[in-house]
């Protein structure tokens, strides 16, 4: 059986999805949790009970992995089974280790039965096996004993990594914890655009990470990739610009979106750019031309805020962290200055744009109830209702400004009409 604190075996398997790496996840948390069979009773409770939980798991950053020896085909037959006969949606991937080589690599492999124990491993960002248990093949599991213990790791984890951070700021030594490569190559590449007349700016949670400093920012994750923001008439200076300072053009992404967007690489630096040109299109489109030169490294504070801001669905963990580290450690105010939420600008969007109020407006009830069920561990006591306070007064903000004709007839028809765009390009950026 795998060892704790070490990394836990890499695979390829096939699912009933498709093939897929644990490596795959790295930057998540993984749950791999193993049953004995499909279409047995203990084990639809296991999966069902997963399902159920997904949402919690989302928000705590954790993808959910089943796995059993029988095939993709069985376990798709068993899920539409499930889903007919509970109502439950098995919307996560179930490993099908048919040749038990996957069972027999992590020490689980029933020796007279031929199928794997009841198991469950969970495995941090940096692909650490953190825990490990082994159920008898006729015990169920709690999965909410699985959520707590995952709680409690990643709490572990954050006040390890606070207390690294504080070292470092005693030593000086930022660099020894990988983050000022990231942060002085961002700052590298802004300060050369200056310096050859073109705009960029850094955007994604790497900026975000840059302008936070409370004990929350030390949650937000590893960045090994640079998002950034510029201008699409800059675009062949852009080009020229990143081949100067030794980074190669992706040809194939820049051919299908380098209208909007352009990629770039360096395997000398193992990191790669995104460059997103005029506009942040996700689901939906942010026009940060006009105030792209109000912060010298970044895009505004409250234009970061507003990209996580108008995701529509489940909001991850990271996406929660990232919003709570902004409010942690800003003002909600009237002005655009670099260390300000502008609500007044935030509600003036929301007031032009239906979709992107319904939106907003959504993210900030969840945010706020994640908050206050603390599944988002570290928000308690008095800091969470200071937390809750800025949510409400955006809230408030965006709810009282007056709305245009055009915006109240697209209030009439509502959910009834997609009001976002849900063919968000391949490869779309962490941002």
């Amino acid at each position: 059986m795998p060892t704790l604190d070490e990394l836990a075996p890499d695979f390829v398997a096939d699912a009933n999805n498709g093939k897929i790496s644990l490596s795959n996840f790295r930057g998540k948390w993984v749950v791999l949790f193993a049953y004995p069979a499909d279409f047995t009773p203990i084990c639809e409770m296991d999966i069902i009970g997963f399902a159920r939980n997904k949402p919690t798991f989302d928000n705590l950053g954790v993808q959910i992995i089943g796995w059993s020896v029988d095939s993709a085909e069985s376990h798709e037959k068993w899920i539409k089974e499930v889903k007919i006969g509970t109502g439950v949606e098995i919307d996560y991937p179930l490993i099908a280790d048919v040749d038990k080589k996957l069972a027999e690599r992590y020490g689980i492999l029933h020796k007279t039965k031929g199928v794997t124990y009841r198991a469950v491993f969970i495995i941090d960002l940096e692909g650490i096996l953190r825990f490990s248990a082994v159920y008898p093949l006729d015990v169920g599991r709690s999965v909410r004993e699985v959520e707590r213990i995952i709680k409690v790791l990643q709490r572990a984890r954050e006040l390890s990594h606070i207390e690294e951070l504080d070292r470092a700021k005693e030593l000086g030594r930022y660099g020894s914890l990988g983050l000022v490569d990231e942060v002085e190559e961002a700052k590298r590449i802004v300060e050369e655009g200056e310096k050859n007349g073109i705009v960029l700016r850094l955007i994604g949670g790497l900026a975000i990470r840059f302008h936070c400093h409370g004990r929350h920012s030390a949650h937000l994750r590893d960045y090994r990739d640079i998002d950034l923001f510029g201008l699409s008439r800059e675009k062949k200076a852009i080009e020229k610009l990143m081949k100067k300072l030794g980074y190669s053009p992706n040809v194939e992404f820049n051919s299908l979106y380098g209208a909007t967007r352009l990629q770039f690489v360096s395997s000398e630096r193992l990191k790669k750019i995104d460059v997103f040109l005029d506009k942040f299109r996700m689901q939906h489109t942010l026009d940060f031309r006009h105030r792209i030169r109000l912060d010298n490294f970044t895009i505004p504070i409250t234009d970061l805020l507003l990209t996580k801001l108008q995701m529509v669905g489940r909001i991850e963990g990271k996406d929660t962290t990232d919003i709570v580290a902004i409010l942690e450690d800003h003002e909600v105010g009237n002005r655009d200055d670099e260390e300000t939420l502008n609500v007044d600008y935030i509600s003036d969007l929301c007031s032009r744009e239906w979709g992107l109020y319904k939106t907003v407006t959504g993210t900030l009830q969840k945010v706020r109830q994640s908050i206050e069920d603390e599944v988002w561990v570290q928000c308690v006591g008095t800091e969470a209702g200071e937390l809750s306070r800025k949510l409400d007064m955006i809230r408030d903000s965006v709810n009282s400004c007056e709305k245009g004709l055009t915006w109240r007839i697209r209030d009439i028809v509502g959910e009834r009409m997609n009001w976002y765009n849900d063919q968000v390009m391949t490869g779309q950026a962490e941002a």
